[in-house]
């Protein structure tokens, strides 16, 4: 490679890539000190609050979402319905899903996560160009290509499995309130609009005031139950939602399917701590024979090694 285009690439790639990956780190990082802390979501907009790298970064998802989004809609718009133009359409409807599934983190849309996921690219690779400059060798180049390929993804299933196991952990407390509310007299929307104010700031809660608000927006009950079943894709949700829409198509009281549901969901809890509890003692196998054993007897045997060899050699 000529000098004058080394000098012009190198700085380049050096400033993209510490740019992307130091924005990478302060979001996790960011992440992380906002579920120590509790942080509230957004309830009006239905979506966790943005981290201060991901806001930093939407302006760059939203420009390459854009341009992305336009090159797929012209290859989808020239493959007609053949060709591509099926995967272009199932990539975007489940992307769009797993954002759901995560709480819309920062309001991004799929194009605008497609478009992260390209500067996720360019940022990882340009660390391995450089890297590459320094070392001489072309493998942080493929390290770097994988690594910015996967971590938006890794990222983004995170936050729906962080979001989902927040629902699961609320969902039995979250019926047997609703039971009791039911049990007293109220009917499901008016129990289900008191219980909000004791959710509020939690994953739950956002998917309860959207129920709220689209059956005071005219929706049957049934069919919101059942967007909200498929916009979290749990299992716990999905049998909620269905006693509750199969209850209210036979006309059965709702106070006994709820207790119903909200023994089986507590009993589920307590299987899952359990069988967390038998697994622990495999989990911390590796590590204690990694990691403890040996620094176990080198404190025991190191002594005695160390005698051993002044004796032997006469020191």
């Amino acid at each position: 490679m000529a000098p004058a285009l080394q000098m012009a690439i190198y700085p380049l790639a050096a400033a993209l890539s510490a740019f992307g990956i130091s924005l990478c780190f302060y979001s996790l990082y960011s992440d992380y000190a906002a579920q120590r802390r509790g942080q509230v979501r957004a309830r009006d907009a239905a979506e966790v609050p943005a981290s201060p790298g991901l806001r930093v970064l939407r302006p760059i998802a939203r420009l390459l979402g854009q341009h992305v989004g336009s090159a797929l809609d012209r290859l989808q718009g020239r493959h007609g319905d053949g060709g591509l133009s099926p995967y272009i359409v199932r990539l975007r409807i489940r992307l769009q899903r797993t954002l759901t599934a995560a709480g819309n983190p920062g309001g991004l849309t799929a194009d605008e996560m497609l478009g992260l996921h390209c500067f996720s690219v360019l940022a990882w690779t340009g660390a391995g160009v450089l890297l590459l400059a320094l070392l001489g060798r072309s493998f942080p180049v493929l390290v770097g290509f994988a690594v910015g390929l996967l971590h938006p993804f890794l990222w983004l299933k995170k936050r729906v499995s962080r979001r989902r196991s927040e629902i699961r952990t609320l969902m039995p407390y979250t019926l047997d309130l609703l039971t009791l509310s039911v049990e007293a007299g109220l009917d499901f929307t008016a129990a289900l609009a008191r219980m909000l104010p004791k959710l509020e700031g939690s994953a739950l809660a956002d998917e309860f005031g959207e129920l709220l608000r689209q059956v005071r927006l005219g929706k049957g009950r049934s069919e919101a139950l059942r967007d909200m079943a498929n916009r979290v894709g749990m299992a716990e949700m999905t049998t909620f939602t269905s006693s509750l829409v199969q209850a209210e198509e036979l006309g059965a009281d709702l106070g006994p399917v709820l207790r119903m549901v909200s023994d089986q969901m507590r009993n589920e809890r307590s299987n899952r701590a359990e069988k967390k509890a038998m697994e622990a003692p495999v989990k911390i196998l590796f590590p204690l024979i990694a990691f403890i054993f040996p620094t176990v007897f080198i404190v025991l045997f190191a002594p005695i090694g160390i005698n051993y060899l002044r004796h032997l050699f006469g020191y």
